[in-house]
């Protein structure tokens, strides 16, 4: 009887665990954060941003000099997504990228993702 307790105890224990896990890219990027991969299709300038009109992110400070990349992740459907670049990351058109799509104060880099990354693995 206490050998039967201590197993149902012990994989209860095991089913929490593993619900409350969420996909995590490269030890910090989780999925339950709102962090994805997705690809840039465009890079464009702060004045190029300003007239798409993109009604996300109202508040979000715009300097002059800053650069966005546009980016699109495949789901059910294509969705796009926009971050701020930081002209030092080297990013271009065609890189795989990690982004967060809930959080309009994201960092600005945008950190390029290993090739063939997927959640909840590490390179």
């Amino acid at each position: 009887m206490q050998n039967s307790m201590l197993s149902i105890a012990a994989a209860l224990a095991l089913l929490v665990l593993s619900g409350c896990s969420t996909p995590v890219y490269e030890n910090q990027y989780a999925v339950s954060e709102g962090w994805r991969i997705g690809k840039v299709t465009k890079l464009v300038t702060a004045e190029e941003f300003l007239q798409t009109g993109s009604p996300r992110c109202q508040g979000m400070e715009i300097r002059p000099n800053d650069r966005f990349a546009f980016i699109q992740r495949q789901v059910t459907r294509a969705r796009g997504h926009f971050a701020k670049v930081d002209p030092g990351t080297g990013i271009a058109v065609g890189d795989e990228v990690y982004f967060n799509a809930w959080k309009c104060d994201q960092p600005p880099i945008v950190p390029k993702a290993p090739r063939g990354a997927k959640a909840g693995q590490t390179p």
